[in-house]
């Protein structure tokens, strides 16, 4: 008979969880339903394979037991209930007792080949086939002789008691003449140097030669006889265990027994799986009626209505007006090949992109952006990446501010997917002076107001152009350097303006180096009239 096996589905479904989100999906139960009477009868197929499995598995077992069932109890003496009990019974004391007597058979066996000094692995070994050996011979013999005449039987029951009882007796004997032994050493006079107190002598004790000597014979006598005995019951007791349990009535007996379990077990599964149908429908239809209670709880009273088509209509008037910008904010990407060290997919250049991304996505309302490179010619050589401008919010009406963001951020991820650090030049002068432009061009509807702005830079912030390399600058100082740049006509006026610089890379530069640069940038916006809010080397631009 086959093991039974669970019920088991490679898909498991919340069905409450499937109709209350295809209620919300839908927002029409007329629609919802069919939908949910699909995925159900989806998954009623699915569990016909197994229902038919477990169908065949239970009619197989009901007509093998049918046939046991005829074969015990519909002729003229049918089979006594009581009667295979008591066999069952019986046949369990049988095998305890077989245990018991294999294990002193196997005992005895394991201290003999032990004191003739054979290493543990062996000494089981042998131990194991000598004590299978009258396993297996005792067997055959009950089933070829014994079994056949009743009173060999009864010899060999005999035997073995008459054996058992002898060695009984042969322990007995030992263990007395091992009292005696203890309780004559017991009567030794005093171990002390001196002389005894009253100077008498006392005569020494007389040997009894052998004694020891019997007393171990007697011992090895004891064990033989019971081991023969031990093994003379083992092969006994198997025969008549095997006996029992191959005897045609038991045995079937037994294993109709044994299939009723079985058609229970088959049953309860089978009932299981069709009842997990009805269950699901009925979850299924509990999640619609959830959903079904939500929908009821949004819908806006009439007499509310005409406020709430009044505030759509205020929030679609005011974002249908001409865009007010209250905030300027630049951003310039180092594209030199500084920045790639030969690499034209390089971690830096990538976490650069990644965290323009990210602030593009955290645009403040009612800004006005660009997107810029820093290459050979920061000023004159390149056009701006990404212009765009956010509209206002209103509370919680964000919608279209965060559409806003995200067309932003799109729109510059895709025209950034074939960017590299491949410039053979690093103009972070001429990058400011773009965005200035940009910020003083740009249509203003409220010139009156000073507008903030704002300058993103993720670069190494060391400009390598003809007119000031500062690789080769550096080691005259920050404030030489200062100088230089002032002398060259670098310097521009940011008046008001915040600037952040991140991933300012540390690579193939010493502490010195990395100081110095810094200490020059801080000088140079100072100069200039811009805020220095931070000069990082990491990348995580934050607002």
């Amino acid at each position: 008979m086959k093991q039974l096996v669970k019920s088991r589905n490679a898909e498991q479904i919340d069905f409450e969880e499937l109709g209350f989100q295809t209620m919300l999906e839908t927002g029409d139960e007329t629609r919802a339903k069919p939908i949910c009477a699909l995925k159900l009868h989806a998954y009623e197929e699915s569990l016909r394979p197994e229902l038919s499995k477990l169908s065949s598995e239970i009619q197989q077992a009901k007509n093998r037991a049918q046939a046991l069932h005829c074969r015990l109890y519909d002729r003229p003496i049918p089979v006594n209930d009581a009667a295979m009990l008591v066999r069952s019974l019986g046949a369990r004391v049988l095998l305890v007792l077989a245990v018991l007597a294999g294990f002193a058979s196997l005992a005895g066996n394991t201290v003999l080949f032990y004191l003739f000094g054979f290493d543990l692995s062996t000494t089981l070994l042998l131990a194991a086939g000598t004590t299978a050996l009258p396993l297996v011979v005792g067997h055959l013999a009950y089933e070829k002789i014994v079994a056949r005449h009743r009173i060999a039987e009864t010899v060999v029951i005999v035997a073995a008691a008459a054996l058992c009882l002898g060695g009984l007796v042969q322990l007995g004997q030992s263990r007395r003449d091992v009292v005696d032994k203890a309780a004559a050493n017991q009567t030794t006079s005093s171990y002390v140097d001196e002389n005894p107190p009253d100077n008498s002598v006392e005569e020494p004790l007389t040997p009894q030669p052998g004694s020891e000597s019997k007393s171990r014979q007697t011992l090895g006598r004891a064990m033989f006889i019971i081991l023969m005995a031990a093994d003379l019951m083992l092969g006994l007791l198997a025969g008549l265990l095997t006996r029992m349990r191959t005897d045609e009535d038991y045995a079937a007996w037994h294993e109709l027994k044994k299939i009723s379990e079985t058609v229970i077990a088959l049953e309860k599964t089978f009932s299981e799986q069709i009842s997990s149908i009805e269950i699901a429908k009925v979850r299924c239809m509990a999640g619609i009626l959830r959903a079904k209670n939500i929908y009821s709880k949004r819908r806006v009273p009439y007499h509310q209505l005409l406020t709430v088509l009044m505030l759509f209509l205020c929030a679609f008037a005011r974002a249908s007006q001409a865009q007010t910008i209250r905030r300027y904010e630049g951003i310039l990407i180092d594209t030199s090949g500084s920045i790639g060290k030969g690499n034209p997919n390089s971690e830096l250049f990538r976490e650069y992109l990644l965290s323009t991304k990210k602030l593009l996505l955290t645009e403040p309302p009612n800004s006005r952006v660009w997107v810029s490179t820093i290459s050979t010619d920061s000023f004159g050589g390149v056009s701006e990446i990404l212009k765009g401008w956010t509209p206002d919010a209103h509370g919680v009406f964000t919608d279209d501010l965060n559409r806003a963001r995200h067309q932003l951020a799109s729109s510059f991820e895709t025209k950034s997917s074939g960017m590299s650090p491949v410039s053979a030049g690093t103009d972070i002068f001429g990058g400011l002076w773009s965005l200035k432009a940009r910020f003083e061009s740009a249509p203003n509807a409220d010139r009156s107001q000073a507008i903030p702005k704002t300058i993103w830079i993720f670069s190494d912030m060391m400009n390598e152009t003809k007119n000031f390399p500062m690789p080769d600058l550096v080691a005259i100082g920050p404030e030489q350097m200062f100088e230089r740049a002032k002398a060259n006509g670098l310097l521009l006026s940011l008046e008001g303006y915040r600037v952040y610089v991140y991933g300012v890379s540390t690579t193939g530069l010493t502490p010195q180096t990395w100081a110095a640069a810094k200490k020059f940038w801080t000088i140079y916006f100072d100069a200039v009239g811009a805020e220095l809010i931070i000069y990082s080397a990491a990348c995580d631009g934050a607002r």
